[in-house]
């Protein structure tokens, strides 16, 4: 779990990276400012970002949730030592996943941030996540489109090896290169064609050409081994032989 911290009070991103590391999440990446947030959020993935409303600049933090909220996609949730309803008010309408009240406490951090997941997570499933969201792939004859930043990257779907669930996110794993992109596995599964692809586990998809071996466990592709749950072991076999 990758997390952005976007706070201008060193000692408070400090602090805040201390207790999130702690946690297990990565959050290795300060911003100060609104155009170093945009960048970094350009040229990483980012599971979660947490945003302090106000900012070193003309642009503050409402201003970087409203980007995300409308071309990212990721949640979010603002840090905050107001008590001005006003402000309140206006950071509402970005409909943030979670507020963090300063000074925080290491309980307060662990619950805001738990907490903003749960909300992405209940959003997604209730259908309010944003059409963009639902468009970020598409298979297209014998290639799969993905959304790299505002750009579509093909891959054919004969070079993707298997496909890795982690959470709302999945690691398309072809003969090249991996892919982070934001989508179900579920979602990917009702894409692809069921004559090439199988799920032999309920984090992982494979290209079932791409098999070089299989045992009552696990199903090798290369030097990888992805498990194989009982119930699905029979089916793989069946669908295998259609290929020899």
């Amino acid at each position: 779990m990758n997390i952005l911290i976007v706070e201008d009070d060193f000692i408070i991103a400090r602090h805040l990276q201390f207790l999130l590391n702690g946690f297990g999440y990565e959050a290795n990446d300060i911003a100060t400012d609104y155009p170093t947030a945009i960048e970094l959020l350009n040229n990483k993935i980012f599971h979660l970002a947490v945003l302090d409303i106000n900012l070193n600049g003309y642009q503050t933090g409402i201003d970087l949730a409203d980007h995300i909220r409308e071309t990212l996609g990721i949640p979010f949730l603002f840090l905050s030592s107001h008590d001005d309803i006003a402000v309140v008010n206006a950071a509402l309408q970005s409909a943030p996943h979670a507020f963090l009240q300063k000074p925080f406490q290491k309980i307060t951090v662990y619950t805001a941030v738990k907490l903003a997941l749960k909300n992405y997570r209940l959003a997604a499933l209730a259908g309010e996540s944003s059409s963009k969201e639902k468009e970020d792939t598409t298979v297209i004859k014998d290639s799969l489109f993905i959304k790299e930043k505002q750009m579509f990257t093909k891959i054919q779907l004969s070079d993707i090896l298997y496909i890795r669930s982690d959470d709302n996110y999945l690691e398309l794993h072809t003969r090249g290169k991996k892919y982070t992109i934001r989508e179900t596995l579920k979602n990917m599964l009702q894409q692809l064609p069921a004559n090439l692809f199988f799920r032999v586990h309920k984090s992982f998809i494979i290209n079932l050409e791409a098999i070089t071996a299989i045992d009552y466990v696990h199903v090798m592709i290369n030097d990888i081994e992805i498990p194989i749950t009982n119930d699905n072991r029979n089916e793989l076999l069946s669908k295998v032989k259609t290929f020899s």
